[in-house]
């Protein structure tokens, strides 16, 4: 079998559950010696822990499309008073396209056999000109989706990605000319080196809830903290503590929030860790209250941990995952009033915890790594060879 070049193409690499989920999938299909993979990204990787990733997987090409976009960003972010912030989008967006059409010269988006647009249509303005292969993967949910323009672009990908069963019919059902593109898979796990580094990892002292996430609007971090106050005063300030571990553009006004509260010197905020399994598996349960969500990996990654996982009722990833409630709680988002009851009914042994805890346990194995690595290169294989046949 001739080796086949794919290029994968990602905006920027963040502490996050797409990013985490892009860095397993690289690893299983760098495997695969009839692959030959280069990572295309907009943004210069700043993140260490992705650089030092890189530089050990030597076998996967990175090619940075905006390598002083960098400045811009941080002109946008430490300056948003500067007078001349217009000059700067439009020297910023001049920037932008004459890096494409150097890009787009040297050939390098036809120097391979297909393109994999990893993250929302990203990169379809470049790629509608490719007359290449390409597959897109949607990380959102149905919500999310209708909010955004990724629907002007759909016609450019051979094939559309969606991560839950839930999407993918919701998907099908409101745009049903492009129902033939449209097909699932699930973001892979590594369960068994999930739960060998959590052996491995302290866990937080003393009873706590947790929750691992950015802390972006999204997220929607504040019903957490309210519901956490509310748990902490209707059982009469125990003594457990609320543990937030990520960062993100909302951290300082979610610290005065908390800070603001009688419960503050119960919340903790981390920061941003790559090892975060020993605050999971010694939570009282995982927290997870996103407005939307497709496939949230935290609520996998927190089951091969072996926590209870307590989440908001959104479109589309939670129920599937939770199994509609029986593998974990599920509430209305933005609920803190629900929430904090889970809360209690957690801290009360009120219902059956460990029951949900082994249940959903159990049912990672549709998730897993190697299973989702065969469907991925599945995928591969037939859009190349479904593209070749229409070609010929």
């Amino acid at each position: 079998m001739p080796q086949i070049k794919i290029m994968f193409c990602i905006p920027e690499m963040l502490i996050g559950g797409v990013e985490s989920v892009f860095i397993q999938t690289l690893k299983r299909l760098s495997e695969n010696k009839n692959f030959n993979i280069t990572v295309v990204m907009q943004k210069k990787l700043e993140e260490p822990f992705y650089q030092e990733w890189f530089t050990e997987h030597k076998n996967i090409k990175l090619y940075i499309l905006y390598p002083n976009g960098h400045i811009f960003e941080r002109a946008k972010k430490y300056m948003p008073w500067f007078p001349l912030s217009n000059i700067r989008k439009i020297v910023y967006s001049l920037y932008k396209k004459s890096k494409n059409k150097q890009a787009i010269k040297r050939g390098l988006f036809n120097d391979c056999d297909i393109i994999i647009d990893y993250k929302n249509c990203s990169f379809a303005k470049i790629l509608k000109n490719i007359n290449k292969p390409k597959i897109v993967w949607i990380h959102g949910s149905i919500n999310y989706f209708n909010e955004t323009t990724c629907k002007q672009y759909f016609t450019i990908y051979d094939k559309i990605v969606c991560l839950t069963k839930g999407f993918m019919h919701d998907f099908q059902s409101q745009y049903p000319q492009h129902k033939n593109k449209i097909t699932h898979i699930y973001n892979p796990i590594d369960i068994e080196s999930i739960q060998k580094e959590a052996k491995k990892l302290p866990t937080f002292s003393g009873k706590y809830f947790c929750a691992l996430s950015r802390l972006d609007h999204d997220k929607d971090i504040p019903t957490i903290i309210k519901a956490f106050n509310e748990f902490y005063a209707k059982e009469n300030c125990p003594d457990v503590n609320l543990i937030l571990i990520g960062y993100g553009d909302n951290a300082k006004a979610l610290k005065q929030y908390a800070n603001s509260l009688p419960c503050a010197n119960k919340i903790i905020f981390t920061g941003a860790t790559t090892k975060p399994f020993g605050y999971l598996k010694g939570a009282l349960a995982h927290i997870l209250s996103s407005h939307n969500e497709v496939l949230g990996m935290v609520l996998l990654e927190s089951a091969a941990c072996g926590t209870l996982n307590i989440a908001s009722n959104c479109k589309n990833g939670p129920a599937e995952i939770l199994l509609n409630g029986k593998a974990g709680i599920l509430f209305q988002p933005g609920n803190s009033s629900e929430l904090a009851k889970a809360m209690s009914s957690v801290w009360h042994n009120d219902i059956d915890c460990q029951a949900m805890k082994n249940l959903a346990t159990t049912k990672l194995d549709r998730f897993n790594v190697a299973t989702i690595t065969k469907h991925i290169q599945d995928l591969i294989l037939q859009t190349l060879n479904s593209k070749e046949a229409n070609n010929a």
